[in-house]
């Protein structure tokens, strides 16, 4: 059975392991708690089996008029099943006050985005480890 929460309850920097698969430096499992740590919004899905993580959702916000999903991930095993789907909701039901949302996807992930009512936008980006050619 998975269950959905808003917090850091009896999680720990062991409960995600596996995330960040095909990044070029995948973040380590306290550097992932550290940042759901410092979050204003989170929302995991835990698998209470095995008392892991599986899929979770952040968020950063002045808590007025913006506020920013940097991440939205789903471990390999359990994607096509609806948690990503759940998570969103879940996050954007936390953000219901806050006018302006936004998140950068890749090209692939629009469509699942526009399915929350969210359209394409320009937008720029800072990426420290790709070289300019």
């Amino acid at each position: 059975m998975i269950i959905y929460q808003k917090d850091l309850y009896n999680i720990c920097k062991n409960h995600l392991k596996g995330f960040f698969v095909g990044w070029s430096s995948p973040l380590t499992s306290a550097q992932h708690f550290k940042i759901l740590e410092n979050s204003q919004y989170i929302v995991l899905a835990v698998d209470q089996d095995t008392n892991q993580v599986i899929g979770f959702i952040n968020a950063l916000s002045d808590d007025v008029n913006f506020a920013f999903i940097p991440m939205l991930e789903v471990l390999p095993d359990y994607q096509h099943k609806g948690i990503g789907t759940r998570l969103m909701a879940t996050m954007l039901e936390q953000l219901s006050k806050i006018t302006c949302v936004d998140l950068t996807c890749d090209k692939k992930m629009q469509d699942f985005y526009q399915t929350f009512s969210m359209f394409k936008s320009h937008g720029m980006i800072l990426r420290k480890y790709i070289k300019k050619e």
